[in-house]
């Protein structure tokens, strides 16, 4: 939300000392890669995709020195000899403006040293920029330009690329510079070159063959015209309010969030430091018993965000009204009407698979998982340390029972466990039951799978106050027998689940984007306000929304015989 209020007086700047806790990143740093991968899609345009089902770009896939084959979600080139080709197509875009050129390729086999890549800005002469990889995980950002190849970036060791796994690449130009992505992580910036020509595509080196799964050109229209997240975590306290505190020193925590990075924050006009994760403190001495608070934060573009409140200094009536000191907060404790209330830990169990053995790949699930996890662990109750991830490989049919096996241990009677699993689905129209794809699982062999009433009991015994199944696959409604249900609290034991889907299947999104049910479901978390989110209203309104925009059915309730009482999950907010 954001106001107009009138500028604080140089009086209240100049009395407030402001102490910095942990050493951090500069507010004015660059990019965090892993918050800047995407784009939101309304602010930009696709205009050239193909997916290679067919070959309705007309690539030119004659040449006796290839072995080239488009068609089921594949480019497949392999080099016959020891020369380099290059495969393009022509594609208007502005070339002066902002925009993403973006691709997914695996090295499939070939020399270790051997180079692949996406090549773009090309023309007739050849002249053409590159950002290459090859399979000893090394990537290199070059142009070659009248016969010679200059380097930007020289070949150079990357974690993020997978050796003969897909490897999504993409470009963005936005303003003045280039930004360089390697599986969702920035690698390299530089200032941007005027690109030499109108073709796109990629660069397979002699003796290897490679795949192509998309190649995707976009224009940005826009950069962000909203203002950053901005969140108190301390003291808790809603905009425009006056709050009495027992202390006249008085610590302030928040965190901050914007998609084009943050500029800067400030507290009655005193700039302050944010760290990596958004966090930003400071503590003050109040000068006088009533000190209105005006914090601004501002992103790359100039756009801001303001929360305003009045710090009231009252000693007789605090301890009442505003519950533990900023050091006795803790994730599992919160004060109701002055009454210490103990809620347990959250804990959050993410299961995600793209990369499958046997099945085809998926875009998205992972990336799912991590957006779900941030902005639970930023706005909600969720502690990092009990997050668990099962993600691709880690995802097996043994890890992921062991996992639960671990939580019926290791879990008490006052925590919480909300499950998240996005992966591929399976349902039997024989035996009429469900289930979850494992990694490794093969093709039509049932018992490689983990059955939904596998999970159900699992539900059941782990021993939990509140358990919450969220399932973004095909054909996960299958899991549903539920009843009815009347007035909900939290004060009772609580097992539900909701679904992307009923037994159907369900989409997994734009390569590099959320599905469009892990969308409104993170949208939903990141946009409501209630300081108590029961499961309920979260199921209700997202379900509507992703019935509204997609063929498929979500469906939520409580589960039978699984051990409900009668009670709901509840989202609390920091």
């Amino acid at each position: 939300m954001r106001f107009n209020i009138s500028t604080i007086t140089a009086y209240f700047v100049a009395l407030i000392a402001f102490a910095i806790g942990m050493s951090s990143l500069h507010a004015q740093s660059s990019w965090v890669p892993s918050k800047h991968y995407g784009i939101p899609s309304k602010d930009k345009h696709a205009i050239f995709y193909d997916d290679f089902d067919d070959n309705r770009n007309k690539w030119d896939v004659g040449s006796v020195y290839l072995v080239e084959h488009i068609g089921d979600g594949d480019y497949y080139c392999a080099s016959r000899n020891d020369h380099t080709y290059t495969k393009r197509r022509p594609i208007s875009m502005n070339n002066s403006g902002n925009y993403e050129v973006e691709m997914r390729i695996r090295f499939v086999k070939g020399a270790s040293h051997r180079m692949t890549g996406l090549t773009f800005g090309r023309d007739v002469r050849g002249s053409e920029y590159n950002f290459f990889f090859n399979a000893q995980q090394q990537f290199r950002i070059s142009k070659y330009d009248r016969g010679r190849t200059h380097d930007y970036q020289k070949w150079r060791y990357s974690k993020y690329l997978q050796k003969h796994a897909y490897n999504t690449l993409m470009i963005r130009k936005v303003a003045d510079h280039w930004y360089f992505f390697i599986n969702q992580n920035l690698v390299a910036h530089m200032p941007a070159k005027k690109l030499f020509g109108n073709e796109f595509g990629f660069t397979i080196d002699g003796h290897m063959a490679v795949e192509v799964d998309y190649l995707r050109v976009s224009e940005i229209k826009s950069i962000d015209h909203i203002g950053p997240d901005l969140t108190m975590i301390y003291p808790n306290v809603q905009d425009r309010a006056t709050i009495r505190i027992a202390d006249s020193k008085q610590r302030i925590e928040g965190k901050v969030y914007d998609v084009s990075g943050i500029k800067s924050v400030t507290i009655n006009g005193h700039e302050i430091s944010v760290d990596e994760n958004g966090i930003f403190a400071a503590s003050l001495k109040l000068p006088s018993k009533v000190v209105p608070i005006k914090i601004v934060a501002k992103d790359r573009f100039e756009n801001i965000t303001k929360k305003v409140f009045t710090l009231e200094y009252q000693p007789a009536v605090a301890e009442l009204t505003n519950g533990p000191n900023a050091e006795g907060m803790s994730y599992g404790t919160a004060y109701e009407n002055g009454v210490r209330q103990n809620r347990g830990k959250n804990y959050l169990l993410l299961i995600g698979v793209n990369q499958y053995q046997h099945w085809n790949t998926l875009h998205n699930a992972v990336k799912d998982c991590r957006d779900l996890a941030d902005v639970l662990t930023r706005d909600y109750q969720f502690a990092p340390e009990n997050v668990i991830t099962l993600f691709n490989e880690e995802a097996t049919r043994e890890n992921i029972l062991e996992t639960f096996e671990q939580l019926q241990e290791t879990i008490s009677p006052d925590d919480n466990l909300l499950i998240y699993y996005a992966g591929h689905g399976f349902y039997d129209s024989y035996s009429q039951l469900g289930y979850w794809v494992p990694m490794e699982a093969r093709q039509n062999k049932i018992p490689d799978f983990i059955r939904n009433s596998t999970i159900h009991d699992y539900l059941r015994t782990i021993n939990t106050k509140h358990t919450f199944l969220i399932a973004d696959a095909c054909y996960a409604g299958s899991l549903f027998a539920t009843a009815s249900r009347g007035m909900l609290d939290d004060s009772h034991r609580s097992r539900w689940a909701f679904t992307s889907g009923d037994i159907e299947k369900v989409w997994d999104g734009q390569p590099g984007q959320n599905s469009p049910f892990a969308s409104q479901l993170i949208r939903f978390l990141r946009n409501n306000r209630k300081d108590k989110l029961p499961a309920n209203e979260l199921i209700k309104s997202v379900g509507t929304v992703v019935q509204r925009m997609t063929a498929q059915t979500p469906q939520g309730s409580p589960l039978k015989q699984a051990g409900d009482d009668g009670g709901v999950f509840m989202f609390y907010r920091k």
